[in-house]
This record gives C-alpha cells, sequence and structure tokens, in this order.
C-alpha cells in the first residue's frame, strides 16, 4: 500500500471511530474523541489529496496550511470551512451533539472533495 492510500485508510479509520463515538449513548460520548477525530480525519484526507498531487507538507502542518495547501491545487476547497473543527483550547470542544456532528459533517465532506 503507498503512503496516499495509508493517509486515506488512516482518515476513514479517524472518522469512523468519531461516528461510533457519536453514536454512543448521550451520557457516554466523549465530545474530546469526537472532535478531535474528525479533526485528524480531515488532516489525513488532505494529506493523501496532497500526495496524490505531488505536493510536499510536514507531517506536523496545521490542517489550515494543509487546507491552504489543497486551494492552491484545486478551488474546490476554496468553501470548506474548518470553524467547526477549530478549537484553541482542550476545553473549547463542543458537548453540543450538533456542533459534534457538523464536525463529522465537515469530515464527510472533506471526503467528498478529495475524492
Amino acid at each position: 500500500m503507498n503512503t496516499t492510500d495509508t493517509k486515506f485508510k488512516q482518515a476513514e479509520q479517524f472518522l469512523e471511530s468519531a461516528k461510533k463515538e457519536l453514536n454512543r449513548p448521550a451520557e457516554d460520548v466523549v465530545p474530546y474523541m469526537v472532535c478531535k477525530s474528525t479533526h485528524k480525519s480531515i488532516a489525513h484526507f488532505l494529506m493523501g489529496f496532497l500526495l496524490q498531487n505531488n505536493v510536499a507538507f510536514n507531517e506536523d502542518d496545521t490542517v489550515e496550511v494543509l487546507l491552504k495547501k489543497c486551494q492552491n491545487i484545486s478551488d474546490k476547497f476554496n468553501n470548506l470551512d474548518l470553524k467547526p473543527i477549530t478549537f484553541s483550547k482542550d476545553y473549547e470542544y463542543s458537548t453540543e451533539f450538533n456542533q459534534m456532528q457538523k464536525c463529522i459533517d465537515l469530515a464527510n465532506h472533506t471526503k467528498e472533495l478529495v475524492d
């Protein structure tokens, strides 16, 4: 399996992990896990896209940096809004179901963009 496939597979795994976490009974859901997993999923989808297009990046690049590089390749990324996964501190991760669902929706949308 090449590196591009690995990034996409990891992205899928992070997304599935977030979905499973959100599908637990409400009192058992860990919002940090949902939001952080979707954040990682989006980063890996973007990395996979960059690899497909032979664009260099650092593994520790922020999602914002990765997105900017993707936008330089394709305009289809220009409307990708990272606000649902943008938190400056860990305690800011939302406990609201709708906010967690928005994170998952954003990861699904990112997946569609890289396909």
